[in-house]
């Protein structure tokens, strides 16, 4: 007699863990990643009161404009803070034990150099468009203006750490060190909310927080030359100079390669994820905004989990690629790994879905009261699904990206554009707010069938690597 249905569940689900052919190092590089994602989220929420009573709501206002910013200014990284993690670990042997060094400094300090470049080049433009033409924010009193007008100032020497940090971060990433790395996004993000609080304690004064944060992204970029110079055993001196001595055009020609078809993916993203906000506003009102974003921002946050194996996932098949070219056990063990970590993602998502869905009524009547969860039930129900399967598609493209696939995925992302944007208008025109969650629940649904096909396709062709 077979057993009961969900006892079957549970059977196969404790045998896919218990006899998964991951390495141990990959469950706990997870679990770091996840910690050094959900802890900075905390830390940034549990600063919101305190900043809300101690420098007022106007200018919380500007300063969570300003974490945007800066946040959003990562897209200049052009990919290649992904790209830099793929090349580092697609080199044979140990940097630590001086073997493919060279090219390891060519890497880093060729992707270091330009966006320290482009971040300052960047700083430079917007302090002289502020300069000539102020801020685009209407303040409540000339003084708050200027005010504003100085702490944007202070924010820019940010942009070029924090793009120099993606690069030396995708070195760390790439050798596998995502328990270091999180070691210090941690406490980083911890400090880029406390910071500004801790300033508060002095002055409400927005340019302080400003400081403060510019303070924390400067010693995370130096911390990060400190430990990539303890991993390489060069040290902080002997790396900055390695890393300057050896930038390489040859290596700019191939890091962009793969930098630039990520930057429409990180482009093209946001603006596919956001568009259902401003179409609602377009079609129906500003008011039926915050219907929709509200249980769409909570809901966001449901592919943490499958993104934390999915950052280690990508350095681990990028290795795996180095002698996988034919059709021997190294691409054996590749096609292996991408399907049981779609497996294991497929659990989490049923999971996670199941018990969103059972527990959305409850959870938005307590959140939200009741009118408001009347009127979101059913959209974040449909939300919960699209963000299932937008939690599916991260396997098939973090794979498709460590096999150097990458302007695949671009044209994938840069196809849906249109279409999405042209079903998403017709949907809002038709069914509102619940059209837009349908609109994205096509799309997502798609976007993960697309993906899952072209790796289907592409593994049975020749892999190409960044280095190639």
């Amino acid at each position: 007699m077979k057993p009961p249905q969900p006892a079957r569940c549970l059977n196969r689900l404790s045998r896919v863990l218990t006899a998964s052919p991951f390495p141990p190092r990959l469950y706990k590089s997870a679990a770091w990643s996840l910690l050094g994602t959900l802890v900075p989220i905390a830390a940034a929420l549990a600063a919101v009161p305190f900043l809300l009573a101690a420098i007022g709501q106007e200018r919380l206002g500007v300063l969570s404009l300003i974490w945007i910013v800066v946040g959003y200014f990562s897209f200049l990284d052009m990919g290649l803070g992904r790209a830099v993690t793929v090349a580092v670990a697609s080199v044979p042997g140990s940097p630590k034990d001086g073997v493919g060094m060279t090219e390891v400094l060519a890497i880093v300090g060729t992707a270091s150099m330009l966006l320290l470049a482009v971040g300052a080049a960047a700083a430079a433009v917007l302090g002289l468009a502020i300069g000539l033409f102020g801020v685009p924010l209407r303040a409540s009193s000339p003084e708050l203006q200027n005010e504003i007008r100085l702490a944007l100032l202070w924010m820019l020497p940010s942009l070029p750490l924090l793009l120099l940090s993606s690069s030396l971060r995708g070195y760390l990433e790439g050798v596998a060190e995502f328990r270091t790395v999180n070691l210090l996004r941690i406490p980083t993000g911890v400090m880029l909310a406390a910071g500004p609080c801790i300033a508060a304690l002095y002055s409400p004064h927005l340019v302080w927080a400003c400081i403060s944060i510019f303070a924390v992204r400067l010693v995370h970029a130096a911390m990060l030359i400190v430990l990539m110079g303890r991993q390489t055993g060069l040290g902080p001196t002997r790396l900055t100079a390695g890393l300057v001595a050896h930038t390489s055009a040859a290596w700019l020609r191939r890091l962009m390669a793969f930098g630039g078809w990520a930057t429409v993916s990180n482009v093209v993203g946001p603006v596919i994820v956001y568009a259902d906000r401003f179409v609602i506003g377009f079609v129906l009102a500003a008011g039926s905004i915050a219907v929709y974003a509200v249980p769409f921002d909570a809901v966001a946050r449901m592919p943490v989990l499958v993104a934390s194996l999915c950052s280690v996932l990508l350095p681990e098949l990028a290795r795996l690629s180095r002698s996988a070219a034919g059709a021997g056990p190294d691409r054996h063990a590749l096609q292996q790994l991408v399907k049981n970590s779609g497996v294991l993602s497929a659990w989490v998502v049923v999971v996670m879905v199941g018990l969103g869905w059972l527990i959305t009524p409850d959870a938005l009547q307590a959140w939200l009261g009741h009118e408001l969860a009347q009127q979101s039930t059913e959209l974040t129900r449909v939300l919960i699904l699209a963000f299932g399967f937008n939690s599916l598609a991260q396997v098939p493209f973090t794979a498709l990206q460590a096999f150097g696939k990458v302007r695949t995925v671009g044209l994938i992302h840069l196809w849906e554009l249109l279409p999405y944007c042209l079903v998403l208008f017709v949907a809002i025109s038709t069914f509102g707010v619940l059209g837009a969650a349908y609109a994205a629940l096509i799309r997502s649904t798609l976007d993960f069938g697309l993906l899952a096909w072209m790796w289907q396709r592409q593994v049975a062709r020749p892999l190409v690597k960044i280095g190639a």
